[in-house]
């Protein structure tokens, strides 16, 4: 029996098959808002099938993405939730207003990394000095973790889909539940 590779060249006949996971960005309308959405599904698949630590990795990347693709077009190399928070307060960005629904977002980034900091806790079994992972941490809530993840990806979908259509987003976000 031969290798045969699972990832398909552009342009070849193994090319978008009907099943294919479409993994390349150059096929996305808009490729960040593909990105956290996909990020999300998966966060959510890993919290229905009970897989804590992809779940909280998973959650802690929506919000890393989305408060990077809130301080769009600007680039910062930084794992640090805070330090975007900061960056958004200062802009004077509306996450950071004083309304219920942005409190309870900005309060679910901030206990994100609260747990991991650095953004290296829920990626690999230890840190980079060889703690345990998420050793402040016992367990997540799945129905709250949901919850709070469904509210920030759909917070920040629609900020994204407003920038990029110049109003109000009408689509739903991709994988949101009625």
């Amino acid at each position: 029996m031969s290798y045969r590779s699972p990832f398909g060249f552009i342009g070849s006949d193994d090319h978008n098959g009907p099943d294919a996971l479409c993994l390349s960005r150059t096929h996305c309308v808009n490729a960040a808002e593909d990105t956290i959405a996909e990020f999300y599904l998966a966060a959510v698949a890993a919290i229905e099938c009970s897989a804590p630590q992809p779940a909280f990795f998973l959650a802690r990347q929506v919000a890393e993405l989305g408060l990077k693709e809130l301080l769009s077009p600007d680039s910062f190399r930084t794992h640090s939730l805070t330090e975007l928070l900061e960056r958004l307060g200062r802009r004077g960005d509306p996450l950071l207003a004083d309304s219920p629904e942005e409190g309870e977002i900005v309060e679910f980034i901030r206990d994100l990394d609260l747990h991991d900091a650095r953004g290296d806790q829920g990626r690999y079994p230890t840190t980079i000095t060889g703690a345990l992972s998420l050793a402040t941490v016992c367990c997540a809530d799945p129905t709250l973790l949901r919850q709070h993840l469904d509210r920030l990806h759909s917070y920040v979908h629609g900020r994204v889909t407003a920038s990029r259509i110049g109003g109000a987003a009408d689509t739903p976000p991709l994988g949101a539940t009625t």
